[in-house]
């Protein structure tokens, strides 16, 4: 038994053959789900994703840019998890879903060698900014919870090797499925496996997207709760400011697990329900239609949350508001400066060529006036002789 995997990892192919799971006869596919209007409508969401994935690299960029530049700055060790968590998100953003929306629109694209990659890089993604939204979490609960040891527990070393762990993780659990071939690319570029192996997957869902999501919800909310009572407890004033400080991370940092949690975890459960408490071939090609509609618009919300998640990051962080508005705005201030540069360097080799001839015009203004000067010195000096010789 042969499980289609559209629905699990990617959004390859028509919505036919990927939402069923036990497959069945392709003219009651066709009957059930290929409708006009569902065709039209998943046209028009892949085209407006693709651009928003395109637009959604470069802000990626800029928050790796920020945090690469804040860690430098301030050594603070959840700019390093915001940078893993950032590259998982680039990794979907610049290579993962633009591949998925094109490799559905021209056929020619449909090579395995590409569908593979994009389908391991699309899990590695995942995987990754999940596990690193979790660390974000416990970083800042153990700051709050045991501000005393923080610097101790959580250093800019360890924290750097965390990160370097999750991938480690990541990359290897993703390796070992591929090089077992427990998944393999099936027609339109879906990712499929045999039924008896279909644990794998549940593993990859579980662990690396529904608990690190679900954990960080649960992080986020004894939070905001330890916060709570402590900033109406009061902190001592050699904390305020940094605790202050810190309190305003928090913000950036709920934003993001709300998100997260809002746009991961319905398709997650979807499909474990679907998966395990369904059976498919014994729905009427109605409910199975309204199933595969709802199925697209969580998958859609999905695709979506690496696309907000460098938005939230860059408005609502302060600092990393604040350094991306200087960033973008001295850009152009650059490129006057230069270009003023460039003209006062001409205006003040100009101002020094006029000097160098004004001077030069003085000094020979002031060597002809000396010597006049001693020419009537030497003329006085002739006639004083002249009358003393008279006078004798």
């Amino acid at each position: 038994m042969k499980i289609s995997d559209k629905e699990i990892f990617g959004n390859f192919g028509n919505g036919t053959n990927d939402m069923d799971i036990i497959q069945a006869d392709n003219s009651i596919q066709m009957k059930c789900y290929e409708s006009v209007n569902f065709q039209t409508f998943q046209k028009t969401v892949d085209d407006l994703l693709l651009a928003a994935s395109v637009a959604a690299t470069v802000f990626n960029v800029l928050v790796i840019f920020c945090a690469i530049k804040l860690l430098r700055r301030s050594g603070d060790t959840m700019h390093i998890f915001i940078i893993s968590m950032t590259v998982g998100d680039l990794l979907l953003t610049v290579f993962c879903h633009p591949n998925e929306f094109l490799i559905r629109k021209h056929e020619f694209l449909r090579h395995a060698l590409l569908c593979a990659i994009t389908h391991f890089c699309n899990w590695l993604g995942l995987a990754v900014s999940g596990l690193s939204l979790t660390m974000l979490n416990l970083d800042k609960l153990i700051y709050f919870q045991w501000p005393l040891s923080y610097d101790r527990t959580m250093s800019k070393k360890r924290a750097s090797i965390l990160c370097a762990f999750i991938w480690s993780i990541s990359v290897g659990y993703v390796t070992w499925v591929w090089m077992f071939n427990v998944v393999y690319i099936g027609k339109n570029c879906n990712l499929q496996m045999t039924g008896d192996q279909m644990y794998f997957y549940d593993i990859f869902m579980v662990t690396y997207c529904v608990l690190p999501v679900t954990s960080s919800l649960i992080l986020s909310g004894y939070l905001y709760q330890l916060t709570h009572e402590k900033r109406h407890n009061g902190v001592s004033m050699g904390q305020s400011q940094k605790f202050k400080s810190k309190m305003k991370s928090l913000v950036f940092i709920f934003a993001t697990t709300l998100w997260t949690s809002f746009s991961l975890l319905p398709y997650r459960i979807f499909n474990i329900c679907r998966m395990h408490l369904l059976e498919w071939n014994t729905l009427d090609c109605d409910t199975q239609s309204k199933m595969n509609w709802l199925a697209h618009v969580l998958l859609y919300l999905l695709f979506l949350n690496p696309i907000i998640n460098p938005l939230i990051t860059g408005l609502i962080y302060a600092p990393y508001r604040v350094t991306l508005k200087r960033f973008l705005f001295s850009i152009p201030n650059r490129n006057r400066s230069s270009y003023s540069y460039r003209n006062d360097q001409t205006d003040l080799s100009y101002t020094c060529a006029c000097n160098r001839r004004s001077r030069g015009y003085r000094d020979s203004e002031i060597t002809l006036d000396n010597e006049m000067m001693s020419l009537n010195q030497t003329m006085q000096t002739g006639m004083n002789v002249n009358t003393s010789s008279e006078g004798s």
